[in-house]
């Protein structure tokens, strides 16, 4: 047990549902590759939603910097207080 830290932390629990969740319907990943692009974009996706961005746009403006090799624009990624 950690000082300052509830024993059950909700949020935590409520970040990592959705994961948990798509581990269970799709049965995992079969290669690393797969693993780390799911890790990805299952991160984008709860980082969105803290922000309260629409996740798709924020998508498609990466991969266009990444096909056109530009620096993506990451100012919209603020500290979040957990």
């Amino acid at each position: 047990m950690v000082e300052g830290v509830e024993p059950t932390n909700n949020l935590a629990e409520r970040m990592l549902r959705r994961a948990v969740l798509w581990r269970k319907r799709s049965m995992g990943t079969e290669s690393e590759t797969g693993d780390r692009w799911v890790e990805r974009v299952l991160t984008l996706t709860q980082t969105c939603r803290l922000q309260n961005k629409l996740c798709f746009p924020v998508l498609v403006q990466a991969m266009e910097a990444y096909f056109y090799v530009k620096e993506p624009d990451l100012s919209w990624i603020e500290q979040i207080d957990v």
